[in-house]
């Protein structure tokens, strides 16, 4: 049975899908992909939007049962254009526009949270940095056994990723993650700390995803729904939604740091692998 592809439309216009594809099946099975292979999936402002556009489209497909999210060519996705902010406005309006920027990319996943349908992220290749909250927001993540998941290379952050992790991989293994910069683990490893479901191999992980997605969708959607509320409620009283926001600001206090600046001069200088290059050689920021 062969996929359909859907174009993406909104009530303000039509949007051309290039950098988000949605596919579907007859059996209640829909593929989101993240489709910018030639930058590994990097997040831009484009795509970033698309995103958004795709994911409302799913909330309001009825036929849909069980999302499947996954990236196109070599990696899921190596989270934010570093070398092209996602806002071409980034930085220019001080902090409390730096915490609206990353508020609003907070919101765009949690999307991913409280669509009505289940959402499996399958990852392979690199997910990196902002690319790992995704995952954390799906309902369900397999990884291929070699697939690289990574903080960033270059400490530009303080505390979007690692406080959401520590849901899933615990208080001292996160607190590692965040305190080394460049922290990565396998797709092995992420499977046995909690991070994901399950690993499987990386010939065997497309077949496997749409295994299990096919089980999902033939639960009835109503109960679906229900049954993702319940479980998204319980985590919720517990303080996740909160937690998973509260990034945004510690993260734009971060970015108020002189050595925050001291390390995007250097990016803009050198470029961003010469810059992690910098910084792995013994690069001093303070």
């Amino acid at each position: 049975m062969s996929p359909r592809i859907y174009s993406l439309s909104l009530e303000e216009g039509h949007i051309d899908v290039t950098l988000i594809e949605i596919t579907k099946n007859d059996n209640g099975v829909t593929e989101l992909v993240l489709n910018r292979p030639d930058k590994l999936n990097a997040f831009n402002a484009d795509m970033l939007e698309e995103f958004s556009a795709a994911v409302d489209r799913l909330a309001v497909d009825d036929s849909t049962r069980c999302v499947i999210l996954r990236g196109a060519g070599r990696s899921f996705s190596v989270g934010y254009d570093v070398q092209r902010p996602a806002d071409p406005e980034a930085g220019d309006g001080g902090t409390f526009q730096d915490w609206g920027r990353l508020r609003k990319n907070l919101e765009r996943w949690l999307a991913i949270w409280d669509l009505d349908k289940p959402v499996i992220a399958s990852v392979h290749g690199h997910c990196i940095g902002g690319a790992s909250m995704l995952c954390v927001c799906a309902d369900l993540t397999l990884v291929a056994e070699d697939a690289r998941i990574a903080w960033p290379s270059v400490p530009l952050g303080g505390g979007l990723l690692s406080p959401v992790s520590l849901w899933l991989v615990g208080m001292k293994r996160a607190r590692e993650l965040s305190y080394v910069v460049g922290s990565a683990m396998s797709g092995a490893e992420a499977a046995e700390l909690g991070w994901a479901n399950r690993a499987v191999a990386a010939d065997e992980l497309t077949s496997e995803t749409w295994t299990l997605a096919n089980r999902i969708a033939r639960t009835p959607a109503s109960l679906l729904r229900v049954k993702k509320l319940a479980l998204n409620r319980v985590m919720e009283t517990q303080g996740f939604r909160t937690a998973f926001l509260y990034g945004a600001e510690w993260d734009a206090i971060a970015h108020t740091v002189p050595e925050h600046e001291v390390m995007r001069q250097k990016i803009g200088q050198l470029g961003l692998k010469d810059a992690i290059r910098w910084f792995d050689e013994g690069g001093v920021l303070s």
